[in-house]
């Protein structure tokens, strides 16, 4: 189990969601641990089973010693709990900046784009695994996946994303990051990274993602973390 000693600890695993909920952390500007796992054959070490039986990163033990996975979970604890400020929350001002519309956001970003994300990252990772003999077929198969679902799908929902940060810096707020720029980026990176999307048609998407990695907190998150590339 890990040693809280009043602290929140995160189990942080190499090229994973959980770098994300470091950033947050780094932003929170709060004491924490960290203890820091290397992927096993790109999977999860079993050692992350001891704290949670889904031996998945993020987790996050609180300083009670209760573990918590999931980003949106995550976020929305330690916001909840230690965002004293309200830096990061939402203003609740009208209907754009409330409550109910920052979680219907994350379960945009979590439901929607996450699947359409996915089933790209699926034929990006078969393409590239695929014995050469076969390979062909995948691409041909992957293409027509493409054209008939998966780029419509990107190009609506980067345009209802660009649409959302028209006029501000993040998704809800001028000032900070709120729980869905935290949930949000790792998708768009995953998809950005592994160059299975273009994010460059859509500007403000691009410099939303452009604005987040620029933040100090993200840097020290890069420094503490334990690897993050999310190509092959």
């Amino acid at each position: 189990m890990a040693t809280t000693e009043g602290k929140p600890t995160l189990q942080h695993l190499s090229n994973s969601q959980s770098q994300t909920i470091l950033w947050l952390l780094e932003e929170l500007e709060i004491p924490y641990n960290l203890n820091l796992f290397e992927r096993q054959k790109n999977r999860a070490p079993e050692s992350l089973k001891e704290t949670h039986p889904l031996g998945r990163s993020p987790q996050l033990i609180t300083a009670s010693g209760r573990a918590i996975v999931e980003r949106s979970a995550i976020t929305a604890y330690l916001i909840d709990t230690y965002d004293s400020t309200g830096r990061f929350k939402v203003s609740g001002a009208d209907d754009a900046h409330d409550a109910i519309r920052e979680q219907e956001l994350v379960g945009f970003a979590e439901a929607s784009f996450n699947v359409t994300a996915m089933t790209a990252m699926m034929f990006y990772y078969l393409k590239a695994l695929s014995p050469f003999f076969i390979r062909p077929l995948v691409s041909a198969v992957s293409a027509m996946i493409h054209l008939g679902y998966v780029d419509k799908e990107f190009d609506a929902q980067l345009k209802y994303m660009d649409s959302l940060l028209e006029g501000q810096e993040y998704f809800m707020s001028d000032g900070n990051p709120t729980r869905v720029d935290f949930v949000m980026l790792f998708f768009i990176q995953t998809v950005y990274y592994s160059k299975v999307v273009d994010i460059t048609p859509y500007p403000n998407v691009k410099a939303w993602h452009d604005r987040c990695v620029a933040r100090p907190a993200w840097k020290r998150a890069m420094e503490k973390g334990n690897g993050y590339s999310l190509g092959l």
